[in-house]
């Protein structure tokens, strides 16, 4: 658990680690770092940096299109110290701050403030989408981000009334960054104090006393589920589950029409909500159960009938008559990331909704972080010192894994083992491999966006190969982090060109590498990434190119043609900017050679790697079964018999497996059959 100067600490280094990686202004850094954890948290879907200041005005951010994030406005404002003191900010000067930012929305509603503003800026983009949006959006929330610390919560803050809509505060400072890393959860917890809400729920128990976990039957009045979306939005919905939340489409037309028309039989006609919770506070009345509070509560299905309930309310319909039913289940958090995984998959069954989708726990990113830990990267130009490229598939694993050096010289050693500039997260890598497979436009939509895009992908391939398991293997681990260090050497190589004004980086990075990859498929070269991981860096004439490709997708991302919107970083996420700028012709330059090779040559590499994986998966599954030992065998054989489970050749089998190691299987495929006759045992009840 980090202390506040231990937080304050690891993050400035997280943000001087960042400027130094990209070339970025350590402000820019900050924005960058701190609204990832916005994200992870589930506070924001994504965040994108636009910078403006004037006279009574200042913004440094927003959320995406409002109608992206059901109708919500997301303005961010920052406060960053450079200090590495703790400093303290008070409450007149964020209402200051803020204000500054309901001004600016204010002035974006006049076009005679457009027309001050250079029309290629991000300002001018992001006004000119609150003046068309403006008639859609239903809220406004400003933001405020800082790593000094806060004495009061957001609660105490007063809304702005913004031309009509009251302007909401959130308020995250270090100590409350603070709180959610050492919490250990992907997002941050939403508890709910029911009275707030219309008042206690009824329940009804609904599991038996050896349960893992406490299941109620509930029902829940429309209006609090109403009042509680209306507070907590989007962060109330399991973080990755897909759902549809805009009041369209013949599912919530039903619903609609069912709560304008027979709220009364709400009840009867909705499948209602499925959600959890880690704890719950309740009272037994002569009624049965109610329920007071939900502690970290959220809905794993059921998606489209609670945004659909908020859309009524918004609308005015009343909702005294809907009552909606809701399965809720209360799972102590020790056991949460085991279960709750397999509520949301089968919850969402209806909808396909693959476990890749949603978990850090997926057997891919298990073996890419098992990768991470054993493979050593060369040394680079110039040093003896052999490196790690470190996986995060969880967050905080790699400062827990720094947390164990216990004195400075360790810690160090760490720090030159594992660099900073070396940690790859789950959404990093997504990011990039989108970017490779030729997806800028998701890419560009933000990392949760693009994570489940390549999470359906993973699975794929992963069901695919379930058999052999060999594609995802050392080969794979190696070009993958070759694409991260491609992708984030080009990031600070744009930082450091003429042309570049600041913005859209990512944006131009992600179309510059996605058209690199377009010219190479039709010229059937491929990037030579063995080479580029011998010598972990870029060769220069592979530099110079990506250079000239990022100023090209500048400039194409900067022109937006007629119908598209003026917002770059919007006009970056629709497929049309892609299509458009896949026509363009561009060619290889003449010293593409000392970083490409051929089609054929990159199948042979492909093809090296999944036979070693082979071997290495039929060395690993050989060890299993002898490490098992006779004695563990014995009773597979004994509880098969007694089960009725074998024939004769299994029974010989087992039963020659009981003299390991004095005696070892004679084939390979034995210790295959062995490992499948034990998990039948395991399907019929086996558990030693």
């Amino acid at each position: 658990m980090l202390n506040l100067k231990e937080c304050l600490d690891n993050f400035a280094l997280e943000v001087n680690s960042h400027a130094d990686d990209t070339g970025s202004l350590k402000e820019d850094s900050f924005f960058e770092c701190f609204t990832n954890y916005l994200i992870e948290s589930g506070e924001l879907d994504t965040a994108d940096r636009c910078y403006f200041v004037k006279k009574g005005m200042k913004i440094d951010g927003y959320g995406g299109d409002p109608i992206d994030s059901d109708n919500v406005l997301n303005i961010i404002v920052c406060d960053y110290s450079n200090s590495g003191e703790i400093e303290n900010v008070y409450k007149g000067d964020i209402e200051t701050v803020c204000k500054r930012a309901t001004n600016f929305i204010s002035k974006c509603l006049s076009s005679s403030f457009l027309r001050e503003l250079d029309n290629s800026s991000p300002e001018y983009g992001f006004a000119d989408m609150i003046r068309i949006r403006w008639d859609l959006i239903a809220k406004v929330r400003v933001i405020f981000i800082t790593n000094k610390s806060l004495s009061i919560r957001k609660a105490e803050f007063e809304p702005i009334p913004v031309n009509g809509i009251k302007a909401e505060f959130v308020c995250w400072d270090i100590n409350r960054l603070q709180q959610y890393i050492n919490s250990g959860k992907e997002r941050e917890e939403i508890s709910i104090d029911l009275p707030e809400y219309g008042g206690s729920i009824s329940a009804l128990q609904a599991f038996a006393s050896d349960s893992p976990f406490k299941s109620y039957l509930c029902i829940m009045p429309g209006k609090t589920l109403a009042e509680i979306y209306d507070k907590w939005g989007n962060r109330l919905l399991e973080k990755n589950v897909r759902v549809f939340l805009q009041a369209k489409g013949k599912v919530n037309k039903g619903i609609r029409e069912t709560i304008e028309k027979e709220p009364n039989m709400f009840f009867g006609y909705n499948n209602g909500i499925t959600a959890t919770a880690s704890d719950i506070e309740y009272v037994i009345t002569k009624h049965g159960v109610a329920i007071s509070k939900l502690i970290d509560f959220q809905i794993v299905n059921g998606g489209q009938t609670t945004a659909s309930i908020y859309d009524a309310k918004r609308r005015g319909t009343n909702l005294d008559s809907v009552n909606v039913q809701m399965k809720l289940s209360v799972v102590e958090e020790e056991i949460s990331k085991e279960i709750v995984p397999n509520i949301s998959q089968f919850a969402n069954s209806q909808n396909k909704v693959s476990a890749a989708d949603f978990f850090s726990n997926h057997p891919f990113h298990v073996v890419v972080e098992d990768f991470s830990r054993r493979i050593i990267a060369p040394p680079k130009k110039g040093t003896t010192q052999q490196t790690r490229w470190f996986y995060e598939r969880a967050r905080g694993q790699y400062a827990e894994a720094k947390s164990q050096s216990t004195s400075n010289s360790e810690k160090k050693k760490f720090d030159a083992i594992h660099p900073r500039s070396q940690l790859v997260t789950k959404t990093d890598l997504a990011l990039v491999m989108n970017t490779f497979r030729g997806f800028p436009h998701i890419v560009s939509k933000g990392a949760q966006k693009s994570f489940t895009n390549f999470s359906s992908e993973v699975q794929k391939t992963w069901k695919e190969d379930e058999e052999k398991h060999v594609k995802f293997n050392e080969q794979f681990f190696v070009s993958s982090m070759c694409k991260v260090l491609i992708f984030r050497s080009l990031e600070k190589l744009i930082s450091q060109q003429e042309w570049y004004q600041g913005g859209y980086r990512r944006n131009i990075v992600t179309y510059a590498l996605s058209k690199l990859m377009q010219i190479l498929t039709a010229k059937g070269k491929r990037i030579n990434y063995p080479k580029i991981w011998a010598q972990q860096y870029l060769p220069e004439e592979m530099n110079e190119f990506l250079i000239d490709l990022s100023f090209k997708a500048y400039e194409h991302l900067i022109d937006p043609p007629s119908g598209m919107p003026l917002n770059i970083t919007e006009y970056a996420k629709r497929e049309e900017c892609w299509e458009l700028f896949k026509k363009i012709e561009l060619f290889l330059p003449t010293g593409s050679s000392t970083f490409l090779i051929s089609k054929s040559k990159e199948k042979e590499i492909i093809k090296e790697g999944e036979k070693k994986q082979e071997f290495l998966n039929e060395v690993d599954l050989q060890k299993q079964v002898i490490d098992y030992g006779g004695p563990f065998w014995a009773k597979v054989l004994e509880f098969s018999s007694q089960n009725n489970l074998l024939t004769q050749r299994d029974w010989s089998l087992l039963n020659s497996a009981t003299a390991i190691p004095r005696k070892l299987p004679s084939f390979d495929r034995d210790y295959k059959m062995l490992m499948n006759l034990l998990e039948r045992a395991r399907k019929k009840g086996f558990n030693k």
